[in-house]
């Protein structure tokens, strides 16, 4: 059986990077009539873990946009997340094959490590190592 928290290459999550975090809240809630529940961000961020009707684990969140990409001028986006073994191996075969690093490698605690990048087409794309 898969293991989309452990095993390379699997979708393991999802979030919105906004710029208006309450519309999104609030959009999104009466969009799909999702429970959105605010916990404690990192370094001034706000954050929400996204829940329905049917289960009470999270499966996706919302944060606020971190400064590094609003300076230059990322609109709002959801970004899906790719398990890999090690970040900056990752990152290094992205970048030889063309990709544009947007988010270098960046411990976040207690989940693991992450670094987003964009690909010669333009799709941007999450990869995280979690802790384990």
């Amino acid at each position: 059986m898969d293991k989309p928290f452990e095993d390379h290459g699997l979708f393991s999550w999802c979030e919105l990077m906004t710029n208006d975090f309450d519309n999104s809240m609030a959009f999104y809630n009466k969009v799909l009539g999702w429970t959105l529940r605010e916990v404690p961000g990192r370094n001034n961020s706000r954050y929400a873990l996204v829940m329905n009707e049917n289960s009470s684990q999270p499966f996706a969140g919302l944060l606020t946009m971190p400064e590094q990409l609003e300076k230059r001028g990322v609109p709002s986006f959801w970004q899906a997340y790719v398990t890999v073994d090690s970040i900056e191996d990752t990152l290094a075969k992205a970048t030889e094959n063309g990709a544009e690093v947007l988010l270098p490698p960046m411990d976040i605690e207690r989940i693991g490590r992450i670094a987003s990048f964009r690909d010669p087409q333009g799709g941007v794309m999450s990869v995280i190592r979690y802790n384990r």
